[in-house]
């Protein structure tokens, strides 16, 4: 009776990932991140991603193209309306197409493109009354397209951090003046920053994360 009640408590997969089956024969030096794609625009989860998901993948051997860059580079390219065109495809099913494929990768200067798609941005603050973990959630999506539009790669996944609990029948340590009201403060942590959750997250993504091949040994 103990082994089904124990079998029943695996810990739930927090990511999940996938890699064509035929990477190696599909060898890619370089890869251009295109612009991080919110809901919202969220300006801060866009470059909060970029710069920490460019860190992570930075140590894969490949030639980057970083996002900003190749936003440069799509801009030249075809405008405003080509970053637009790419932000829908990201939107609506998570990257680009193969018709648009190839001059994507041509015009961002690289073999394959990374697309990173934000699904959620969520952050609990508790009120000074309320009893409870404040939590940190971030979700995300992303792909890695060759030049004919083959996805190479795909992750999805998340990570929620929770902050220490706050007591609400802990004593406020001070008043802040907001507008019109005063709001007591405590000396109770609060959420995490964005920043920690994406570190943790990325440092499972970063190993799943397909590796350039090394070159040949010379005879």
């Amino acid at each position: 009776a103990v082994a089904p009640a124990l079998a029943q408590k695996k810990p739930r997969a927090v990511d999940r990932f996938w890699t064509s089956p035929d990477l190696a024969s599909m060898p890619i030096g370089s890869i251009a991140m295109l612009p991080v794609v919110t809901f919202d625009g969220n300006l801060e989860a866009r470059r909060a991603v970029e710069l920490h998901l460019g860190q992570a993948l930075r140590g894969s051997g490949h030639r980057w193209v970083s996002a900003s860059t190749a936003r440069e580079y799509l801009r030249r390219a075809g405008g405003d309306s080509l970053l637009a065109v790419i932000d829908g495809s990201v939107l609506k099913r998570e990257r680009i197409d193969s018709l648009s494929a190839p001059f994507i990768c041509q015009s961002a200067r690289a073999r394959a493109v990374l697309m990173v798609r934000v699904d959620q941005w969520e952050q609990r603050k508790l009120e000074f009354n309320q009893s409870g973990n404040p939590t940190t959630t971030v979700q995300l999506k992303a792909a890695l397209v060759d030049s004919t539009g083959r996805l190479l790669w795909s992750a999805i996944g998340g990570e929620t951090l929770e902050g220490p609990y706050q007591d609400a029948r802990e004593s406020a340590v001070g008043v802040k003046a907001s507008g019109l009201n005063n709001t007591p403060m405590t000396n109770q942590g609060g959420a995490p920053t964005f920043a920690e959750t994406l570190t943790k997250l990325f440092a499972r993504w970063g190993p799943e994360f397909p590796k350039k091949p090394a070159a040949p040994a010379a005879e």
